[in-house]
This record gives structure tokens, C-alpha cells and sequence, in this order.
């Protein structure tokens, strides 16, 4: 049989995940900012380009932070449904 996850490993996976949720917001603040106060053209494009791009962070940050929820779940032995 193999280990078990530690907390340790939740704990970073949390971790992690909270650092890159907060990048993305950042990245998309930004973009934001320049679309809002930019009236057209090129810069409004780059705004854009920055909420697209935040999207990425923001998923992955998403994604360990339900995969450290799922290893809490999963070492409580409690039932899933």
C-alpha cells in the first residue's frame, strides 16, 4: 500500500493555489485598469490581453486548491457521498 498524503502536502498545495488565485486577480486588476481608462485601440487591446492571461493563474490556483481539499477529504476517511 502506498502513503497517504501528509498535511504538509495539503498545506503547500493551499498554499500555492491562494499565491496564484492572487496573481491572477492582479493580473486581471490590471488589464481592467488600462481597458477603463484607455478609450480605444491598441491599449485597449492589451487590457484585454492581460485578463486573458489571467485566466490561467487563476484556474491553476483553482485547480490545487480543490486538489488540497480533496486530499483533506481523502485522509479523514469521511464518505464522499
Amino acid at each position: 500500500m502506498g502513503t497517504s498524503p501528509t498535511r504538509r502536502t495539503e498545506g503547500k498545495q493551499l498554499t500555492t493555489g491562494s499565491r496564484l488565485l492572487l496573481l491572477g486577480g492582479i493580473l486581471f486588476a490590471v488589464g481592467l485598469v488600462i481597458v477603463l481608462l484607455v478609450d480605444g485601440g491598441t491599449p485597449e487591446g492589451i487590457g484585454i490581453a492581460f485578463m486573458s492571461l489571467a485566466t490561467v493563474p487563476t484556474l491553476a490556483g483553482a485547480a490545487l486548491m480543490l486538489s488540497a481539499l480533496v486530499l483533506r477529504r481523502s485522509r479523514q476517511d469521511k464518505p464522499w457521498a
